[in-house]
C-alpha cells in the first residue's frame, strides 16, 4: 500500500480502540457489558466466553497496529479491520432484526462499527497499489 501518514493515523485509531476495548472485556467484562445496559452474571463460563473474544480482540487490534508502523502488515492490516468491524456491525444489524432493539448503548456501538468498517474501506480503496 501507498505510505501516508492519514493511512497510519486511520491504522492508529482503529488499532488503538480495538485494543483498549478487548482489554477491557478482558479485565472487567461484568463493567464492560454494563456499560451497555447489559447485565453479565458472575457466571464463570460467561465470564470465561467475555474473556475470550476480548482477547481475540486485543489481538486483531495490535495487528491492526502493527500495519501503521510496518509497511509488509499494511494491506492486511487494513483488511483485517474492515472485515471486523463491518462483520461486527452486519451481525448485529441481523441481531437487531431477529431480536429486537438492543438499547441505544449498543445501537450507538453499531453505528462506530460501521464508521469504522467504512473508515478501513476507504484506506483500502485511497491507499492501494495499483
Amino acid at each position: 500500500m501507498k505510505d501516508s501518514k492519514f493511512l497510519k493515523g486511520i491504522l492508529i485509531l482503529l488499532g488503538v480502540f480495538l485494543t483498549i476495548m478487548g482489554f477491557w472485556r478482558l479485565i472487567d467484562p461484568i463493567a464492560f457489558f454494563e456499560y451497555s445496559g447489559l447485565i453479565l452474571t458472575n457466571n464463570a463460563g460467561l465470564l470465561n466466553e467475555a474473556r475470550g473474544t476480548g482477547g481475540a480482540i486485543i489481538g486483531f487490534g495490535l495487528i491492526i497496529l502493527l500495519g501503521a508502523f510496518k509497511k509488509k502488515l499494511t494491506y492486511t492490516s487494513t483488511i483485517v479491520a474492515m472485515v471486523l468491524f463491518f462483520g461486527f456491525g452486519i451481525a448485529r444489524v441481523l441481531g437487531f432484526a431477529l431480536d429486537g432493539n438492543p438499547g441505544d448503548a449498543l445501537l450507538k456501538g453499531i453505528i462506530f462499527e460501521f464508521v469504522f468498517g467504512v473508515l478501513a474501506l476507504f484506506a483500502l480503496i485511497k491507499y492501494r497499489d495499483k
